[in-house]
């Protein structure tokens, strides 16, 4: 009898093995939304919502187009496609599913690319029909934000957490350490930093497109980027949104000591600023200068003393944007980060972590006195 009892207890656990197995090999993360998204095995069909999300991807990923089941091309900026398309040409035929959208005939379209994991970004998180029916076709769905982020308590948190549903977590977790050090050096370097000591910075986006100026806000976006690098953001106490729009004359009397646009080729239509690593720093450079001869700008502070600068719009809001806030950091503080090189930490991303590098103009100076255009 005990032998027989034995024997049923042992076919038990062999069953139950490849069970446990299973439950040990899948993977688990908290996504944005605060959802337990876990799947059985790594990824290898994803769709992202966000087009701008696929430059974060090839920092942990590095092969980030043969990951893509589909996508949201018209959210990747123009240059940025152009330099993948130029590595992997296979670009072009990966789905693009546009503007998520809910209703029937917009998830059976994302059933039929056959994905393993939809990646919503957390604007999309509002789909919730849609995700019920994403996961009840048995699908995951992980709302995460591509970009690192300055109000998560860990840099590049949700490109490490899409590193652990890929089976990418130690290229994830190398990335997120990276942007951490880099983060943390500003942070020492402004240790003792009184507020008496933050310059004034206007941050305009998307800027000479119309009058001055369309400048960003606080708690969202590129705007937090100006207090962290020990600025004051002119439009922090202005716009409780992403962005808003100034008048010229409160421009010009609010006195900004540092003038900071924001645009890329996507402007050139609209006569603004076409900062980007399709048009050389000259032409980056020129386009500056017409921005900041638009009334209400030419006579402050930042444009008389030279203290105005361009940057790429896209680099800012990408999974590299650490780059970004180095410059912001040169240009807010050039005594305090002297030594800071944006374009060598570029480098080191595009050679350690980088799939498809990017190069070109990415940001430039009012004068060649400041400092040379990206590379």
């Amino acid at each position: 009898m005990k032998s027989i009892r034995f024997r049923a207890l042992l076919l038990a656990l062999c069953l139950l093995l490849p069970v446990c197995a299973a439950a040990a090999d899948a993977l688990s993360i908290t996504d944005d939304a605060g959802r337990t998204v876990t799947i059985g095995k790594p990824a290898g069909r994803i769709v992202l919502t966000d087009g701008m999300g696929l430059v974060g991807l090839a920092a942990i990923a590095r092969d980030p187009v043969g990951l893509l089941a589909g996508w949201n091309r018209a959210r990747l900026d123009a240059d940025a496609l152009a330099a993948f398309r130029r590595k992997v040409p296979a670009i072009d035929a990966v789905p693009d599913i546009g503007e998520l959208r809910s209703g029937p005939a917009a998830v059976e379209a994302l059933i039929a690319l056959q994905p393993d994991l939809v990646v919503l970004d957390p604007y999309d998180n509002r789909a919730g029909v849609a995700i019920r029916q994403l996961e009840a076709a048995g699908i995951a769905v992980a709302v995460l934000a591509l970009t690192p982020s300055l109000r998560d308590a860990e840099p590049a948190s949700g490109l490490r957490r899409l590193s652990v549903l890929i089976g990418r977590e130690a290229e994830g977790r190398a990335f997120s350490d990276f942007v951490g050090s880099r983060l943390e050096r500003i942070r020492a370097r402004l240790a003792g930093l009184g507020e008496a000591g933050r310059p004034l910075v206007l941050l305009e986006a998307h800027a000479g497109r119309g009058a001055c100026c369309l400048v960003a806000g606080a708690g969202q976006g590129i705007g937090d980027f100006v207090g962290f690098v020990g600025g004051r953001n002119l439009g922090a106490d202005l716009v409780p949104g992403m962005a808003g729009q100034i008048s010229p004359e409160y421009a010009l009397a609010a006195g900004p000591a540092v003038y900071i646009g924001t645009g890329g080729a996507y402007m050139k239509a609209a006569g603004g600023l076409t900062v980007a690593p399709s048009y050389s720093a000259e032409q980056a450079r020129a386009s500056l200068e017409k921005a900041l001869r638009r009334p209400g700008l030419a006579q402050t502070p930042a444009a008389s003393s030279g203290r105005a600068h361009g940057l790429w719009h896209a680099l800012a809001i990408s999974g590299i944007n650490i780059v970004a806030i180095e410059a912001m950091a040169r240009w807010v503080h050039p005594e305090r980060f002297a030594d800071v090189d944006p374009a060598e930490t570029l480098a080191e991303i595009d050679r350690r972590f980088l799939a498809v590098p990017l190069t070109g103009t990415m940001w430039v100076d009012l004068a060649p006195a400041g400092g040379e255009a990206g590379p």
